[in-house]
């Protein structure tokens, strides 16, 4: 078993740390929220059609990472934002105490994923078109972050206020320094330097404006949980004031078109009727939709 363990990389531990969690949480979410929900229709509901709209999501979160890990301006403009709002981030480490420490950061490791999933599946107990649209919403914003990832790199506060001189306040690094296995975990996906727009806060947003479409308990977790995970990113480190609100001027306009455009059925029927293979349960699914 020693022999083993040296094998398991920190990113490999730091994905079972982020992912247990989350699916416990998930258990208990659908035991509160959906009860009585059977695991057998779970599953077949997921192979038949949700793993469309989540696989679009996804793809395109990993699209857009990958792009931005890969593509992005080699000049960081965090000084611009720091010209803006100076040092205002550091209120948020004015009081600090290591059991809230903990808290915030299981907020942004378990709590944001599991907003973001769980609320596709709260929304499908209640409208299936509003889950879609959701799924839509959230691929546009991912989308519309993009662009500033490209070509307005910036790194996150922690990385950018932590080098001050010495004797001045300095933000301290909350998130990363807290284990080395989360330390790696991130900082193997993500570059440091594509703070702006926060896509912590901007999903988890998403979110809470499509969980209104559930019913009063949910929302109000939903609404709750984005405000601690906005709250997190500050007081972790992360993220800078301007990267939280260009991020919810992003989802004012993702949600915006997510809900005038046609249902996203609409568009799954239409392409795969070009396809040779499955046109006539492509159609049915389709009127189903309509």
């Amino acid at each position: 078993m020693e022999q083993l363990l040296p094998a398991i990389s920190f990113g490999t531990l730091f994905t079972l740390i982020v992912a247990v969690p989350t699916l416990v949480i998930f258990a208990v979410g659908f035991a509160v929220f959906v009860p009585g929900t059977s695991p057998r229709e779970f599953a077949l509901e997921l192979v038949r059609t949700d793993w469309k709209y989540l696989g679009v999501a996804w793809v395109v979160t990993q699209g857009v990472n990958t792009m931005a890990a890969t593509f992005h301006s080699g000049a960081a403009y965090t000084s611009v934002i720091y010209d803006l709002e100076g040092t205002t981030v550091l209120a948020f480490q004015s009081f600090t105490w290591e059991p809230l420490t903990y808290l915030l950061a299981f907020v942004y490791l378990i709590g944001f994923p599991f907003v973001t999933l769980f609320t596709y599946f709260k929304l499908k107990v209640h409208d299936r078109e509003q889950a879609r649209r959701y799924c839509a919403g959230y691929a546009m914003l991912v989308l519309l972050a993009l662009p500033y990832f490209l070509a307005f790199p910036v790194a996150v506060t922690s990385e950018y206020l932590g080098q001050t001189a010495s004797g001045e306040p300095v933000m301290r690094a909350l998130l990363y320094d807290l284990h080395p296995i989360v330390s790696e975990g991130i900082t193997s996906t993500d570059t440091l330097v594509k703070a702006f727009p926060s896509l912590h806060t901007g999903i988890s947003a998403m979110a809470a404006l499509y969980a209104r479409e559930t019913d009063r308990p949910y929302a109000w977790l939903a609404g709750i949980l984005t405000v601690l995970i906005m709250f997190s990113t500050f007081y972790l480190g992360v993220h800078w004031l301007s990267d939280a609100a260009f991020a919810l001027v992003l989802v004012g306009i993702a949600y915006y078109i997510s809900q005038r455009m046609p249902d996203p059925a609409v568009y799954e029927a239409r392409i795969a009727k070009l396809l040779p293979v499955g046109r006539d349960e492509a159609e049915t699914h389709g009127q189903r939709a309509d």
